[in-house]
């Protein structure tokens, strides 16, 4: 069975029939998932800068010689942020010194594209230059519903989210995905990106076969398990 050229970058798993799961890489790292922090706010730095240094490798990629040093360079969490918001629930630490496709690598997240496969959705969509603090909604509430619709009824201090983005939220909050083969099943739509010369298309990352996957799509429209995340504009960031 061929696949058309709308489901380019689309999982195996999703183009052809019938579901093979594969390897869980993730897991046979050793790599265990990072259960929501809540705590003050030196806790939550220290907690999510370490998952990066420890579980991941990003500080020793960047070349700190230790934790101590890597933290020096991550930003305290805006005063803004600190406060609950039950719409955007999930505090992230946004890396952005690595790349994304280096940054997957190190995280165990499947992209078979470059750091030149995605653009920003427009200006208020352009990647942070440093490390920054966002907050994030998972995009459930959004699920069967097209990207370009999202987009559209976005209140206007939300922005979707990008795939560099969407790549730290799952690295921090892994229960932000759920398995395709789960009947809850959910796979988060990256709205603030678009795949380079489609305006049409979207980025979106999922779990198949235990395995995270960071793909997009050709042609936009709602699909059951797929609900676009977002995040609150903070002005201060």
């Amino acid at each position: 069975m061929r696949s058309s050229k709308k489901d380019v970058g689309l999982p195996k798993a999703i183009r052809i029939a019938p579901f093979r799961q594969r390897a869980a890489v993730f897991f046979k790292r050793g790599r265990p998932p990072l259960a929501t922090f809540v705590g003050n706010s030196d806790e939550v730095r220290t907690a999510q800068a370490k998952r990066l240094w420890c579980d991941i490798g990003v500080a020793r990629e960047l070349g700190f010689s230790s934790f101590e040093a890597y933290l020096a360079t991550i930003p305290e969490i805006p005063e803004a942020l600190l406060k609950h918001d039950p719409g955007f629930p999930l505090r992230v630490l946004v890396e952005t010194r690595v790349g994304l496709k280096r940054l997957c690598g190190l995280g165990g997240v499947v992209f078979p594209g470059c750091d030149e496969t995605f653009v920003e959705h427009d200006e208020r969509h352009r990647e942070f230059a440093q490390p920054t603090w966002i907050l994030v909604q998972d995009g459930r509430k959004n699920r069967n519903r097209a990207v370009r619709d999202c987009r559209k009824s976005f209140a206007k201090d939300e922005l979707g989210l990008t795939v560099l983005q969407g790549v730290c939220t799952y690295l921090h909050h892994p229960q932000a995905v759920t398995e395709m083969t789960r009947v809850d099943s959910h796979v988060m739509d990256l709205s603030g990106s678009l795949p380079r010369g489609d305006r049409g298309g979207a980025a979106f990352l999922g779990l198949w076969g235990g395995q995270p996957e960071l793909h997009w799509y050709w042609g936009d429209r709602a699909r059951p398990q797929f609900g676009s995340a977002s995040r609150r504009e903070c002005k201060v960031l």
